[in-house]
């Protein structure tokens, strides 16, 4: 165990790393030089908040403006592109069916029920909106997508949904890695490479396709990772190399330490689990909702 602990250690040390963030066609080729810090990365801690019970900080999102919008590398209404609320500017997440033809998209809570909001507040509660009464969501060009029809914010959840407009073109598929084939329900040991694609300020242009490492996946409900995650990365959606749809990332910070028979629980970016998420979203909604699943890369 003592081995294990220090391996497992050594490997978040050496993945938090800035350059641990890589495109999804690969690492970084060694000749690279990374870019300096930009200033917005210091910004990259929002609201305090708790995961899993451990004090951490939610992703800011950054004022509408802050981003590229309009010219983003992940276009359209899919896992990676743009979305931007009332509160700022997040990124959206997996795509979803209902059996009466409804779809949804979803992102992080807090990019509804935080920032400057009146919804706002560490640990927001839940919210559901009747059809034609929610908060407008847009797309990179400003064009309305949907209206929120769910949201949480609240330890170990932070989730939303968007209840898309009808003939809004929408893809399951993550850009870049393509996916999500499944979901990920998986409790186990050992260290896992996880893929996402986020808006972040200052590398959402460059790069976008990033990878993280996770020690361990010993929670039911969240998973901590060493990653980056900066302002405009909230709602990524995270998959593991087979393309199953593992959550959602929400917060950026120390998290655990923790050890158990099931693995190391550390790391510097937080992961809400999807499927407890999607299941208290289908009760408190009423409908089933069903993932839609993509081709892998």
């Amino acid at each position: 165990m003592r081995r294990k602990v220090l391996m497992g250690l050594a490997m978040l040390a050496a993945a938090a790393m800035p350059l641990a963030a890589s495109a999804g066609s690969g690492a970084l080729p060694a000749s690279a030089s990374p870019a300096p810090a930009p200033a917005a990365a210091t910004t990259a801690q929002g609201a305090p908040f708790t995961l899993g019970n451990v004090a951490c900080s939610l992703i800011a999102v950054p004022a509408a403006g802050k981003l590229p919008v309009g010219i983003g590398t992940c276009p359209g209404v899919r896992p990676g592109a743009v979305v931007e609320t009332k509160v700022g500017l997040c990124t959206l997440n997996f795509l979803f069916t209902a059996p009466d033809g409804e779809r949804f998209i979803g992102t992080a809570g807090h990019c509804i029920l935080g920032g400057d909001s009146e919804l706002a507040g560490d640990n927001g509660g839940e919210k559901t909106w009747a059809k034609g009464t929610g908060p407008e969501a847009k797309d990179s060009k400003g064009h309305r997508i949907g209206e929120f029809a769910y949201a949480v914010l609240q330890d170990p959840k932070d989730f939303s949904l968007i209840r898309l407009d009808p003939g809004i073109q929408a893809s399951p598929e993550m850009c870049d890695f393509g996916g999500p084939t499944g979901i990920n329900n998986d409790i186990s040991d050992g260290p896992r490479v996880l893929e996402y694609w986020g808006n972040g300020i200052g590398i959402g242009t460059a790069v976008p396709a990033r990878s993280a490492i996770a020690l361990g996946f010993p929670n039911a409900d969240h998973v901590y990772a060493a990653g980056l995650a900066l302002p405009g990365d909230s709602g990524s959606a995270v998959i593991t190399e087979d393309g199953r749809a593992v959550g959602v990332l929400v917060t950026v910070g120390v998290h655990g330490f923790g050890i158990d028979q099931n693995g190391i629980d550390a790391g510097t970016i937080g992961i809400t689990r999807l499927a407890p998420q999607l299941a208290r979203a289908t009760q408190v909604l009423g409908t089933p909702l069903t993932l839609v699943m993509a081709g892998g890369k």
